[in-house]
């Protein structure tokens, strides 16, 4: 299939037939929320670098951590059922916005698909260290939220084919590319927060109106070190887990390459030229 086509027909079907985890309240839920323009949304197709700007946000919104014991309290989970009391946000969570001033959320959902009027933050990676990430994460998962258990070529094919939650990664960047030049909007990429991560916390703070930060200090209290040393602070709650995983796992650029190039060469097609301009920028998926 030509490209262009390929790319339009990901586009037409990827809000129609978005899909969520098991543990998602209705699609309707997340859509019609009603945004403050001080709503703060953290925004990436899965493992993509959520957790690391989850943690970011919370150091830039609530930057006492004392005040916080998980992450959730601060940046929760948004596509989780359990965040919601019917159409509103849960109590728990109205409590805990109230001490912060704003409401921050963590979320894969679409450009398309989310509530408009708030601020937010897309982190896009190089898609195959994504999906062997993602593949690392739902094979672990028990419980409600449940279990993948094919191979990770299995899984590769199936993002591709966007049948896995959350869809074809290239239909989640090319959407989100889109926006690119909304000025609520703040792209930012995975490979850059591990080339500089303070420069990335000033770009985050600037965007969200954060004054007097010390980013030199966040970047080094989200660093992958200190995150994995206090896993429990940032390990999401909204699942269980397999004996023994560990959540905040490897945090390395390049992982994908375990998957062989006609798999990472589907994991693009159908990628708009935003947004490949969004993922990669110059052009650094370019060799495949």
């Amino acid at each position: 299939m030509h490209a262009s086509m390929r790319a339009a027909l990901l586009l037409a079907t990827a809000a129609a037939d978005f899909p969520l985890l098991p543990i998602a309240p209705p699609l309707t839920t997340l859509t019609n929320l009603k945004t403050d323009p001080t709503d703060v949304f953290v925004c990436s197709w899965p493992k993509s670098g959520t957790t690391w700007m989850q943690a970011i946000v919370a150091h830039l919104v609530a930057p006492d951590r004392s005040s916080w014991k998980h992450v959730s309290e601060v940046t929760p989970f948004y596509d989780v059922a359990a965040s919601w009391d019917g159409s509103e946000p849960s109590q728990a969570l109205a409590q805990h916005f109230a001490k912060r001033g704003r409401r921050c959320w963590n979320t894969h959902l679409l450009w398309s698909l989310i509530p408009k009027g708030g601020r937010y933050i897309y982190v896009v990676r190089d898609p195959a260290d994504a999906v062997v990430s993602f593949w690392h994460h739902l094979r672990n998962q028990r419980g409600a939220a449940g279990t993948y258990e094919g191979t990770l070529s299995e899984f590769a094919a199936e993002i591709s084919e966007g049948t896995q939650p959350y869809g074809a990664w290239a239909a989640h960047v090319s959407d989100w590319a889109a926006a690119a030049r909304d000025p609520s909007v703040l792209i930012v990429r995975y490979a850059d927060m591990k080339r500089d991560a303070a420069a990335v916390v000033r770009r985050v703070a600037t965007h969200l109106g954060v004054a007097n930060v010390d980013a030199d200090a966040i970047a080094r209290l989200t660093s992958f070190e200190e995150m994995k040393t206090d896993a429990k602070r940032y390990a999401p709650v909204s699942v269980e887990w397999a004996p023994g995983f560990e959540f905040i796992r490897a945090g390395r650029v390049g992982d994908g390459a375990v998957l062989d190039e006609d798999a990472r060469r589907a994991l693009v097609e159908g990628l708009t030229e935003s947004g490949r301009a969004v993922a990669f920028g110059d052009g650094g998926f370019g060799e495949l």
